[in-house]
């Protein structure tokens, strides 16, 4: 084996020895599977029922499923999204801690007629507060929706009230 054939098995050995010591230290996703600051803030995932009242009807009321990630990352999708007459993506946004249990929430949506022919997009602006043991939260909040050329088409506000999703062992 020639000196250069070496040195790279030589290098191919110390970085799978390496790889080895790594993965016995565990997963990197393990070590996130468990939110260990429950009550603190929002983090996690949860089961949210909506009421949005706006100038064009009645009020609605949905269901949705959201998730705050540590670091201020959010997605959501609703039952919003999937209507008769329109689709729309799920939501991507941020929130923010304001005080010990409340925060603050910006996300967005894009909107497509039932033929995919984009309609344009919806902002959506919450202020909430968890409860003392951090497993419901309550909030209120309004929302723009903008045709294709960025025009406010309808606005209104809501209310929220969400239910943390637990972790559960199969029966």
């Amino acid at each position: 084996m020639t000196d250069l054939g070496r040195t790279k098995r030589r290098q191919l050995l110390k970085g799978a020895g390496a790889l080895g010591a790594l993965s016995a230290l565990g997963s990197p996703t393990a070590a996130f599977a468990k939110n260990t600051n429950e009550g603190q803030g929002p983090e996690g995932s949860w089961l949210y029922t909506v009421t949005a009242t706006s100038s064009s009807g009645p009020p609605s009321t949905v269901l949705g499923l959201e998730t705050y990630a540590a670091g201020g990352g959010y997605v959501e999708t609703d039952q919003f999204s999937f209507m008769h007459s329109s689709l729309a993506t799920p939501g991507h946004g941020s929130w923010e801690s304001t005080g010990e249990r409340t925060f603050l929430l910006t996300y967005l949506t894009l909107s497509y007629d039932t033929q995919g022919t984009p309609q344009g997009t919806s902002k959506i602006r919450q202020v909430a507060t968890l409860n003392q043991a951090g497993d419901s939260y309550s909030g209120s909040g309004n929302f723009d929706v903008y045709d294709v050329h960025g025009k406010v088409i309808l606005s209104g506000t809501f209310t929220i009230q969400a239910t943390r999703i637990r972790v559960e062992t199969p029966s």
